[in-house]
């Protein structure tokens, strides 16, 4: 999709923006944790946790949105969850206020904070914070994409072209057959679990090569990370070997391969759901 200038610069203030509402969501999380949170835990109507930490970082990440875009269109993990899911249209915004919340119960690191912005079906932007290390990525299309520590110091990240042998990431909590017998088809992989978004940020900085995913995830999951991740150089595919695509009419995404070097796909098993 092409860009004009003029959107490139909007993507770049949205960034610098909502930096600061991603690290204080991430606080507030952190606080509520030491606060017993994770012992306040219930189950919602698909029988996935929810806590508090989540309920009050999407209400901290929405309102910080509207602030600097007040008509938007904002789907939220929890607010979805509650019955409240606008039609996607040509532009809206996704919220994973934590993604991971189980292992942020089981008091695991493997939890994020993640807003994604979707533009004609193409996730263009996108802000991943790992609340434990204070840690953000972020990255927009035709801008790049960035890791940024707790002090604040910023490095440009790129992935990397596929090893050999290559890194695959794989679901901690939902790791299936299918993904199990994808990976052992691809002779001397090392296989790295890891939990929520963070997977893509590990191909983004060109730490993993490739992360296959067949069970099910909602594009709440992955519009943020699967934006830097293309920011970045990578690309996520469906199983019809096209780019992800974002907007659909109950947000759930199919099985899909997060790749760092897009001509990797080419050299790797055969992908399908």
């Amino acid at each position: 999709m092409p860009f004009s200038l003029s959107e490139d610069l909007a993507h770049a203030e949205l960034l610098e923006a909502l930096s600061p509402a991603m690290r204080e969501a991430g606080t507030l999380i952190e606080r509520l944790k030491a606060g017993g949170a994770t012992d306040r835990r219930r189950d919602k109507q698909d029988k996935s946790p929810v806590t508090e930490a989540d309920e009050a970082a999407e209400l901290l990440l929405e309102a910080a949105i509207r602030k600097i875009d007040p008509h938007a269109v904002i789907i939220g993990e929890e607010a979805s969850a509650a019955g409240i899911q606008p039609a996607p249209g040509s532009r809206f915004w996704l919220i994973d206020p934590l993604d991971g919340t189980r292992d942020f119960i089981n008091g695991g690191p493997d939890y994020s904070v993640n807003i994604g912005l979707v533009e004609e079906g193409i996730p263009t932007l996108g802000l991943v914070l790992h609340p434990p290390t204070g840690t953000l990525w972020t990255g927009a299309a035709h801008l790049g994409a960035w890791k940024t520590d707790a002090d604040g110091k910023r490095q440009a990240i790129h992935v990397r072209p596929l090893a050999s042998p290559p890194i695959v990431v794989t679901s901690r909590s939902h790791l299936d057959e299918k993904t199990k017998a994808w990976v052992a088809a691809l002779s001397g992989a090392d296989t790295r679990p890891s939990g929520s978004s963070l997977k893509f940020c590990l191909l983004a900085e060109g730490l993993a090569d490739v992360y296959p995913r067949y069970g099910p995830t909602c594009e709440w999951d992955t519009a943020a990370a699967d934006a830097i991740l293309r920011a970045a150089g990578g690309i996520t595919l469906g199983t019809n070997g096209a780019p992800l695509g974002y907007g659909k009419p109950t947000y759930l995404n199919s099985s899909f391969l997060g790749l760092g070097e897009p001509a990797a796909a080419a050299r790797l098993p055969a992908f399908s759901g």
